[in-house]
């Protein structure tokens, strides 16, 4: 199951290009912000701003 807490974003630069990835907190492995369903990156955004807020 899906736990958008164990995901840290960040911003890299790619190719010139700013991305928005995201770090697996277990596995310290990088995944791109589009390679998630939209309701997951609901979810991921949902959860940043609860951490922006606190």
């Amino acid at each position: 199951m899906f736990n958008p807490k164990e995901w840290t974003k960040q911003l890299k630069y790619i190719q010139g290009v700013v991305r928005t990835i995201y770090i697996n907190e277990h596995t310290g492995l990088p995944k791109l912000s589009s390679t998630f369903t939209k309701e997951q990156q609901k979810e991921l955004e949902r959860e940043d701003r609860k951490l922006s807020l606190s």
